[in-house]
């Protein structure tokens, strides 16, 4: 950090609310509700304001673990879990003093993006923090699961079931009787759909979460505020422990039965999802080495409109770790 140029100063109301608690608090609990008060507040305008509200709203929801990390690197632990635990508490309040909410914001919100954060600023963070996050969010993802699972005496699927089931009838009530095939081809989606959501929800939550922490990282280098790794995205290796996690998943896939299977498919859209991003690396950083800025693009585009296209990296990444393709590629920087 020393031999770092100059860091601009950040605005003085910007500093202020994020070294002070309750407006550091304040913020965080609106960035959170901002998709479900935004659109109400505005609900009179013309539907096209409306949905850009509501955009604009979620976009704010998203990157509270942003705000969070951002609060963890400047501020420290303590500060941090002070600002979350008071957020939680607004939330209980704005609930009508339901815990569940309040409990879900903290560790969501929260403690997960703490713990992120703090794991981001150690020695080989990039890689630690990715593992543990996504550790972190599919365990309180597939135990709630498992609970309501628990309590409604059903499986996992079951429940999944549950869940889509009001999307998918009311889907199929609009359907002409006559349409035997477009039935079967939605009732075929919504089995797809009961298969694979958890894991890509975890993925998802994983995606935006990871995002969030490394984009309050960067931000926090800028003012200087920022102590710890500072390795490039480019340089992920996830090692050979996500690799086995990965393979022993496919193979309790193909070997367990019921539950079990279900949960081991899911862990593997998400240990899959995450050495699709050690490919992506790989592949960007010899696209960067050789001047193809142009199919960096193309290939982010790709991935973004035609989600099969996610397999060949899985494919990359896995080899990655054992291969180690960058070895030989000159360095691309983050």
């Amino acid at each position: 950090m020393e031999n770092q140029a100059p860091n601009p100063i950040m605005p003085a109301a910007v500093a202020y609310v994020l070294t002070h608690r309750l407006p550091c608090a304040a913020l965080m609990l609106v960035m959170m509700m901002a998709a479900i008060w935004l659109p109400v507040l505005l609900q009179g305008l013309p539907p096209v304001m409306v949905m850009l509200v509501a955009t604009l709203g979620l976009g704010l929801h998203i990157l509270t673990p942003a705000l969070i990390a951002l609060i963890t690197f400047g501020g420290g632990t303590m500060f941090a879990v002070q600002v979350a635990a008071i957020a939680a508490a607004g939330v209980t309040l704005l609930a009508g003093f339901a815990l569940l909410p309040g409990l879900i914001a903290l560790l969501v919100y929260g403690l997960i993006p703490i713990a992120a954060a703090l794991t981001m600023m150690r020695a080989d963070g990039i890689k630690r923090s990715a593992q543990l996050l996504a550790l972190l969010l599919g365990a309180l993802l597939f135990i709630g699961l498992m609970i309501t699972a628990m309590v409604q005496d059903l499986g996992l699927r079951e429940v999944i079931g549950q869940m889509l089931a009001p999307m998918f009838d009311e889907m199929l009530t609009q359907m002409p009787a006559g349409e035997v095939e477009a039935i079967q081809m939605l009732e075929q989606a919504r089995q797809t759909m009961i298969s694979v959501l958890p894991g890509l929800i975890a993925l998802g939550l994983w995606f935006t979460w990871w995002g969030d922490l490394v984009m309050a990282r960067n931000i926090a280098r800028r003012y200087g505020f920022y102590r710890g790794d500072v390795s490039g995205l480019l340089d992920l290796n996830l090692g050979k422990a996500m690799a086995y996690v990965f393979l022993g998943m496919l193979l309790l896939l193909n070997l367990g039965a019921g539950d079990l299977s279900y949960f081991a498919a899911n862990a593997a859209i998400l240990s899959g999802g995450l050495l699709a991003t050690q490919g992506i690396a790989v592949v960007h950083s010899w696209m960067k080495a050789k001047g193809m800025n142009l199919s960096i693009g193309l290939m982010y585009l790709m991935l973004l409109i035609w989600s099969v296209m996610i397999v060949p990296f899985v494919i990359v990444g896995l080899l990655d770790i054992w291969f180690d393709y960058r070895r030989n590629i000159p360095a691309a920087g983050g």
